[in-house]
């Protein structure tokens, strides 16, 4: 997929999706971040929505990491997703997903690597539900527990159509 998805535009570089999302005259583009964080949860507190074009949202995929970074004022976050090792991210959900950092090798479980000025669950326990990814957009939501299976869960959900 090697595409950038910024403000309903994907370029797209060769290869996974393949084509340029040029948005249609007809249908209004979608480009939203949401989450909601239980007491105690740990990157991301309390609750936020960003959607564009007030705020910047960006998605892409690269060396099999689906990455979406939002910036907002002084505000960012971003939430990487990845599939196991030897796997290509796919509609469906992913249990299990464990910390994969930026750099780090795929992993035999899914990765989650979620971060919020600059802070971030070294020990997340988490899982992820791909609705929709296709040139057209990506549709994802989320539930991390950081620290342990039952601490307290952040919820999060984006859409992204072009």
């Amino acid at each position: 997929m090697k595409s950038l998805l910024r403000a309903g535009v994907v370029l797209s570089a060769a290869a996974g999706l393949g084509v340029a999302l040029v948005p249609a005259a007809s249908a209004d583009p979608v480009q939203t971040v949401a989450y909601t964080s239980e007491d105690g949860a740990w990157p991301l507190v309390g609750s936020a929505q960003y959607a564009a074009p007030g705020d910047e949202i960006a998605v892409w995929e690269r060396d099999g990491v689906l990455k979406i970074d939002v910036q907002s004022g002084l505000k960012d976050l971003r939430v990487e997703l990845s599939a196991p090792a030897g796997e290509t991210l796919h509609t469906g959900t992913y249990t299990g997903a464990r910390f994969r950092g930026q750099s780090d090798p795929a992993l035999t479980t899914p990765g989650i690597f979620v971060v919020s000025g600059n802070f971030g669950c070294g020990d997340p326990y988490a899982d992820f539900t791909i609705d929709r990814l296709d040139a057209d957009g990506v549709d994802v939501t989320f539930v991390q527990r950081c620290g342990s299976p039952d601490g307290p869960a952040t919820r999060g959900e984006v859409h992204f159509h072009a």
